[in-house]
């Protein structure tokens, strides 16, 4: 039987669901387990933005590794970035909705959008970039502003998520935020080496 080949745009939404509702039950057969409180939604708001940091970062590499090493793995990895972009996109959605679920459910828990100014900056980025990410709305916006709204967006959030995990003690240089936060130092240095490189080649 001849199978039906998907278009991008469907391929989009699926991995875009995908994420999110990986990401939602997940954190819902926690919370279940675990009981609901503040502190176990805090739990689910901290693995899925460290889970999504994870992904931005493999993005923030994707093009730097390619350029280099031609191997077929970094050739894949630039070639999917897009479809990382939209897992990104996934994960923060249902992120999102587990802020609304504390809000909603924590008696000693407010959200305020104008407290959390530079979160919803992040999120208008996150979701004109996952708006920009199917064919008819990329070709609108033109390639030029594409690569400015989309590079722009990246560093934005690179920069948002940095501010959140950098240890502020000592002790949290050995704790998860610790890891990430050398993780994306050499992601940075990836970055500026081939930069560099490249210029050299110039």
């Amino acid at each position: 039987m001849k199978r039906l080949a998907l278009s991008s745009n469907q391929r989009n939404w699926i991995v875009f669901l995908g994420a999110a509702s990986i990401t939602a039950t997940v954190s819902g057969l926690y919370l279940g387990a675990a009981g609901i409180r503040d502190a176990t939604i805090g739990v689910t708001l901290r693995s899925s933005a460290h889970a999504s940091f994870i992904v931005l970062l493999v993005i923030f590499v994707a093009r730097p590794l390619r350029q280099m090493f031609r191997t077929p793995f970094t050739a894949s990895l630039l070639r999917n970035r897009r479809l990382l972009g939209i897992a990104f996109a996934g994960i923060h959605f249902a992120h999102l909705g587990l802020i609304f679920y504390r809000d909603r459910h924590i008696a000693d828990y407010s959200f305020s959008l104008i407290e959390n100014a530079l979160g919803g900056l992040i999120y208008l980025f996150i979701f004109l970039m996952f708006l920009t990410s199917f064919d008819a709305t990329a070709r609108a916006l033109g390639a030029r502003n594409w690569r400015i709204l989309h590079k722009l967006g990246l560093y934005a959030i690179l920069v948002a998520f940095l501010q959140t995990i950098v240890p502020d003690s000592r002790e949290q240089v050995f704790s998860i935020n610790g890891v990430l936060t050398l993780v994306a130092a050499v992601a940075i240095v990836i970055r500026l080496t081939a930069f560099l490189a490249k210029r050299q080649r110039a």
